[in-house]
């Protein structure tokens, strides 16, 4: 009975990484599914984000503002990205690696050194306490009511009422756990992570939001139209890198520190995310893909909860099966094992799903 309420007492934490990393994966989501770019430059965005972030609070400087610097530095990694590819032509994939090692140096000279302590009181989680809740809720009232005048316009009747219920339910959930535990964590990363979504949703929903979609698709047929193609791909670049290093800042606050090794296996985690989420749900009028991408987010931190959790399940089956201490030990599933872990998570997706993955063996000129 103890070890299920451990296991449901983790979940938490599970909704608060995912959410934290849902920020990377839109990020991911625009180079991947929108550009149709294998932007691997993101592996060093995402600790870039972190260090920034750091070096920023630790110079007494209010952490939100420390946020947006990171996503500043992280759009212009994606600058740097971009201008590598659409100004020097060099291909797409080379373009994000040679981002990716120079960002490795970039980082570790932010604040001098290859990790740094993130003192909790320098974080926006000090700022907000239980009793600034109804900031926390006003914000979130506002952007459920810009949320809904934006479906109210886009999505027919009873597609709307469906998507208005679903936020009521998720609002009430929220507000329940908030005001029961006297925990305002997961209320601030929701708020913030919903301010993204939103703003993420109007872009892709303005002409300039319809032009980069087609970028992705038909790249001839926006430069036939008079669209500069390589603003554009600057553009979307930059907004990605910015999310992802944004994200990357915001985890970093979470666990009280920025590590070089933090990035790694960033651009496969927002893959997987991306993947599982549109496996298990599809685009319709009630959900789109920033929504899908975000589920997919959480339900990869399940996943990986799952897997780590279930290593004292498979301790009492090996001891029934009489393996010895040391065979226990060597099979056991450690935290160093999760990049293994996320990689066969992609491979048994597609392997199932017949889907093909169109990165890193994809590159245009």
């Amino acid at each position: 009975m103890e070890g299920l309420l451990n296991f449901f007492a983790g979940l938490t934490t599970v909704f608060e990484q995912g959410l934290i990393l849902a920020i990377m994966v839109m990020g991911i989501y625009l180079t991947y599914k929108i550009l149709d770019f294998p932007d691997l430059s993101v592996d060093g965005s995402f600790p870039l984000g972190a260090f920034v972030l750091a070096a920023v609070v630790l110079k007494d400087i209010n952490p939100i503002l420390g946020m947006f610097i990171a996503f500043i530095a992280g759009a212009l990694a994606g600058m740097a990205t971009g201008a590598m590819h659409v100004r020097l032509n060099i291909s797409n994939l080379l373009a994000g690696i040679l981002t990716m090692s120079a960002l490795y140096s970039v980082n570790s000279r932010v604040v001098g050194k290859a990790n740094v302590y993130i003192p909790g009181d320098k974080t926006i989680f000090n700022l907000f306490s239980y009793d600034k809740l109804y900031i926390l809720v006003i914000i979130l009232v506002v952007c459920m009511f810009l949320k809904f005048l934006c479906d109210k316009a886009l999505k027919d009747k009873r597609s709307f009422i469906i998507s208005t219920c679903l936020y009521i339910i998720l609002f009430i959930i929220l507000m329940t756990y908030t005001v029961i535990n006297k925990n305002v964590t997961l209320m601030i990363i929701a708020d913030i992570v919903f301010i993204i979504k939103l703003c993420l949703d109007y872009l892709l929903n303005t002409k300039f939001g319809f032009a980069l979609r087609a970028i992705g698709d038909n790249e001839d047929l926006v430069v036939g139209l008079g669209v500069n193609e390589k603003n554009m791909k600057m553009f979307g670049l930059m907004m990605a890198n910015g999310l992802v290093a944004l994200s990357g800042s915001l985890y970093g606050q979470y666990l009280k520190f920025a590590d070089l090794q933090m990035g790694i296996g960033t651009m496969v985690i927002g893959l997987a995310s991306i993947i599982i989420g549109q496996g298990v749900l599809k685009k319709d009028k009630i959900i789109n893909n920033p929504s899908i991408v975000v589920i997919g987010a959480i339900l990869y931190q399940f996943i990986i909860y799952i897997a780590l959790r279930s290593n004292d399940w498979f301790k009492a089956l090996y001891k029934a099966l009489h393996f010895s201490d040391g065979a226990i030990k060597m099979l056991e599933i450690r935290t160093t094992d999760l990049k293994l872990i996320t990689a066969l998570i992609v491979v048994i997706i597609l392997a199932f799903s017949g889907k093909k993955l169109k990165i890193i063996f994809k590159t245009k000129g």
